[in-house]
């Protein structure tokens, strides 16, 4: 049952202490500022311990990895981990890892898009927001609509277009 269905909204606002170090494995980090180790997509931070757990986690910056602490997955990662996986992840079953990461990279986008419109909601756009709140929590709702990911270009055009008639009304004159 997805998180929408249980009656919670799809948290918005990453947890690092609920996810399973997705982040640190499903994008490379080679050029990328803040990342003072280069890897591949896929491939674990080398600062991952054999458990899955970040060894310089409060050290971060200054280690290097200033980008770690910068990044936002909008609560992606704990929505995979939690609702989608149902709390089981690749450091208990190692054959989860490419499939949770795959998951994780599609659940991205709606989460980004799923911020954005709870924003737009408290900008004044509840009534326009809504309806694109509720058709991405359904894509969020399992691992298959999420595959699927149907209207999900549809969301944010719509968002776009909330937006811009914010930026006319409500947003100036909230400057």
């Amino acid at each position: 049952m997805g998180v929408a269905e249980m009656g919670r909204p799809i948290e918005t606002r990453a947890d690092c202490g609920r996810c399973a170090a997705l982040c640190c494995i499903a994008y490379p980090s080679d050029d990328m500022p803040g990342f003072s180790a280069c890897k591949q997509a896929g491939e674990p931070c080398q600062k991952l311990a054999a458990d899955g757990l970040c060894t310089i986690y409060e050290d971060r910056a200054e280690q290097g990895f200033a980008g770690c602490i910068r990044y936002e997955c909008f609560g992606a990662g704990q929505h995979v981990v939690e609702t989608l996986f149902g709390g089981t992840d690749w450091r208990d079953e190692p054959g989860l890892l490419t499939p949770m990461v795959e998951t994780f990279l599609a659940m991205r986008p709606v989460s980004d898009l799923l911020f954005l419109a709870r924003r737009a909601q408290t900008l004044g756009a509840g009534e326009r927001a809504g309806p694109v709140i509720a058709h991405l929590e359904s894509i969020a709702a399992s691992r298959e609509s999420l595959k699927e990911a149907d209207g999900l270009a549809a969301c944010e055009r719509q968002l776009k277009t909330i937006y811009a008639s914010l930026r006319q009304g409500s947003l100036t004159e909230n400057m």
